[in-house]
């Protein structure tokens, strides 16, 4: 398949959620592996989607949060971003940062093949996709939970 030319490509938005869920053993976070018949199928991510024309990046996850996991959060705060020109298309990935809400249900893979609760360290050994590299290298870069 050709690849397209820069000019041909649209960027898509896609707004995630890094979400924290408490358990007694400690935080965890959760990552869902992509559907196989989808862009990057049978990849692990961080769950989240595509901001629509009329919403904001934290309303979009927050929704994509709950149309995936079944989930409610707490606001969503920024953690970064990352551009990324994949064969096929140009994404930009924003970020969040939020943590299961106490009245919320346990997390379910509604969109996903799979989900999994992981640790921070775990969290960084997962191997996502190529744009989201920005993600691991803030991850890295903050002081780890006490």
């Amino acid at each position: 398949m050709p690849r397209m030319s820069e000019a041909a490509r649209t960027t898509v938005t896609i707004a995630l959620g890094l979400v924290e869920v408490p358990t007694p053993a400690g935080p965890r976070y959760v990552v869902t592996r992509r559907p196989p018949d989808v862009h990057l199928g049978g990849s692990w991510e961080v769950p989240g989607g595509r901001v629509e024309p009329h919403e904001s990046p934290v309303d979009a996850v927050v929704r994509e949060l709950r149309e995936e996991l079944g989930i409610e959060v707490e606001p969503p705060e920024p953690l970064t971003f990352s551009w990324h020109a994949y064969p096929e298309r140009l994404v930009l990935l924003l970020f969040f940062s939020t943590r299961l809400a106490a009245q919320s249900p346990p997390p379910a893979p509604l969109a996903a093949t799979e989900l999994v609760l992981v640790t921070r360290d775990e969290l960084l050994a997962v191997p996502f996709p190529p744009a989201n590299g920005p993600l691991l290298a803030a991850l890295r870069r903050q002081e780890p939970p006490a």
